[in-house]
C-alpha cells in the first residue's frame, strides 16, 4: 500500500481523502452530475487511451483498490472517483471497468443506489 502511495505521488497524483471528506463528498457530487448528463453508449465509446502514464497509473490505482477493500475502505471513494475522472478524461484502458465497480461500490451504501446500480451493470459488462 505505501509504495503505491508512494508511486502515486511520484506520478503526480492527489492524495487519497477518506470518505468523510466534504471535498470528497463535493467531487463525487459533480461526477454523479457529469455520469448522469453522459449516455452510457458515450461512455462505452470513449476512445482507447494507450498512453503508457495513464495506463499505469490506474494499474496502480487498480491494484491499490483491492488492498484498500480489506485495509482501509474509507479510501475506496478516493481511489475510484480518481478512477473514474481519468477514464472520462483520458478514454478506456483495461482497468476501467474496475474503476466503475469501485465506483459503485462507494455509491449504493451512500443512498445513491441508481447511480450505483448503473456503475455496476453498464459499464462493467
Amino acid at each position: 500500500m505505501k509504495s503505491s502511495l508512494d508511486t502515486l505521488a511520484k506520478l503526480g497524483e492527489p492524495p487519497l481523502r477518506e470518505i468523510s471528506d466534504n471535498t470528497l463528498q463535493a467531487d463525487m457530487m459533480k461526477m454523479n452530475e457529469i455520469l448522469q448528463n453522459t449516455p452510457d453508449e458515450s461512455i462505452l465509446n470513449l476512445h482507447e487511451n494507450k498512453a503508457k502514464k495513464i495506463i499505469i497509473t490506474m494499474k496502480l490505482y487498480s491494484n491499490l483498490g483491492h488492498v484498500l477493500l480489506f485495509v482501509k475502505p474509507s479510501l475506496i471513494g478516493s481511489v475510484s472517483l480518481r478512477m473514474v475522472e481519468l477514464t472520462m478524461n483520458h478514454g478506456l484502458v483495461p482497468f476501467s471497468a474496475m474503476a466503475f465497480t469501485y465506483y459503485s461500490i462507494v455509491l449504493v451504501p451512500a443512498g445513491n443506489v441508481a447511480e450505483g446500480c448503473r456503475c455496476g451493470k453498464c459499464y462493467c459488462c
